[in-house]
C-alpha cells in the first residue's frame, strides 16, 4: 500500500495529497461559472498555481484575478486573468 505524502501549499498543511485535492474541489464548486474567486481563496489559489508544471506560462505577465468558467466537455475549472487582460484555464489537479 502506498504511503500518503504530506503536502503544503502556501501556509496550509495537508496530511495527504487527497486532502488538498478535496479542498480545491470544494473551493471550485462553491463558485458559479463567471464568478470571481473571493479574496480569501485568491492567495491560496495563487500558491497552488505556482505548483503547476507550466506555471510561468499560465501566470504570464502576472495574476490580476482568478475566476471559474466552463471548459472542455462542459466541465468547470479555475481560470487566471492576467494583468494584460488575457485569460488562461488551469487544472488544480495538475498543481498537485
Amino acid at each position: 500500500m502506498a504511503r500518503s505524502q504530506p503536502l503544503q501549499i502556501g501556509g496550509v498543511h495537508f496530511d495527504k495529497k487527497g486532502d488538498a485535492h478535496e479542498h480545491l474541489k470544494t473551493m471550485l464548486n462553491k463558485y458559479r461559472p463567471e464568478e470571481t474567486v473571493g479574496e480569501d481563496d485568491t492567495a491560496f489559489l495563487h500558491q497552488t498555481l505556482l505548483r503547476h508544471p507550466d506555471a510561468n506560462e499560465k501566470i504570464g505577465c502576472g495574476v490580476e484575478s482568478f475566476f471559474v468558467r466552463r471548459a472542455d466537455y462542459n466541465t468547470i475549472c479555475f481560470w487566471v486573468r492576467r494583468k494584460d487582460g488575457s485569460e488562461e484555464k488551469f487544472s488544480y489537479k495538475s498543481c498537485l
